[in-house]
């Protein structure tokens, strides 16, 4: 796991997708929440096991396997769906990368059902344009002949990067994408992403992570609640975001949608196929509570690709 990240002054970086993380008394606390979440995840594998359990289906990860620290390896053990290393043995296969763009899809193991192969692209201006194929209205600015703040951020996935600019601009910076500034606060104060787990079309809870107008495009969250996605999206919205992640080809994985307060219309801003997770703000009763709805959505998702079922 270490051979994965690189300190670079006070960052912990990864070197796959160049996040950084704050290396300070808080992220050393986020981290040990995580590894006693998930010591607590694999008790209850163990319990299960110890009773005779079976595993519902056996699933391979290519061409790596997800660590602890992401959403998937929680859910897998809480959907009785066992992690195998030779693809020969499993059911089902899962294309695990923490990259967001591929030149074209990558080639499955076998021809048995495969999870997020088709979501290969999932830098922001594809994620903005997909979104404006979907939703019907945008997100993309012109920040040369857009006359006001837009928020810039970089292409990359996990980046936490966006900042306001002043537009117009003489021209865009390479790398950068440029979109609308959203006031994404129910009180003009405290500003809410609606983080909305993925899996097989099926919204089975949203996160509220809120953050102070200071760290409003950072992962830092003052708190995170976990809500139905009934309270939050509606019957419209929903089907609707089931059809961006089918265009993304995204069967599981976490989108930011985020919520305008002028114009009352969400916003995809952005998708992540490797989700990491469950947020470390929660409390280990509301990790395992969203880990076990991620896990039964997801234990109906395999055993439908097992059926021959979309």
């Amino acid at each position: 796991m270490f051979s994965e990240f690189e300190i670079s002054g006070n960052q912990l970086i990864a070197k796959q997708t160049g996040a950084q993380i704050p290396l300070t008394v808080d992220s050393f606390r986020d981290g040990w929440r995580i590894a006693s979440f998930a010591g607590i995840v694999q008790a209850v594998r163990t319990i299960r096991l110890a009773r005779g359990r079976e595993p519902r289906a056996r699933i391979s990860f290519f061409p790596q396997k997800p660590r602890f620290y992401y959403a998937i390896w929680p859910v897998c053990q809480l959907a009785d769906v066992k992690i195998v290393d030779d693809p020969a043995e499993a059911d089902l296969h899962f294309y695990f990368e923490d990259r967001e763009f591929l030149t074209a899809p990558p080639a499955a193991p076998s021809d048995r059902p495969a999870f997020n192969v088709g979501c290969y692209d999932i830098r922001k201006s594809v994620v903005a344009r997909v979104f404006e194929e979907t939703f019907g209205y945008g997100l993309t600015l012109d920040p040369t002949a857009h006359d006001g703040p837009a928020v810039e951020k970089s292409e990359g996935n996990g980046r936490h990067d966006g900042r306001i600019v002043a537009c117009p601009l003489p021209a865009p910076t390479p790398g950068r994408v440029y979109q609308r500034l959203i006031d994404n606060t129910f009180d003009g104060v405290e500003f809410v992403d609606i983080r909305t787990p993925i899996v097989g079309g099926r919204i089975p809870f949203v996160y509220l992570k809120r953050r102070t107008r200071a760290r409003r495009f950072s992962n830092d969250n003052r708190r995170v609640d976990v809500v139905s996605a009934d309270a939050m999206l509606s019957s419209a919205e929903q089907a609707r975001i089931a059809a961006f992640a089918r265009a993304m080809a995204l069967d599981f994985g976490g989108l930011d949608v985020l919520r305008d307060r002028g114009d009352g219309r969400i916003y995809i801003v952005d998708a992540n196929k490797t989700d990491m997770g469950p947020p470390s703000a929660l409390s280990g009763k509301g990790k395992l509570k969203a880990m076990r709805g991620l896990a039964d959505a997801f234990a109906a998702m395999v055993e439908a690709r097992l059926d021959g079922r979309p």
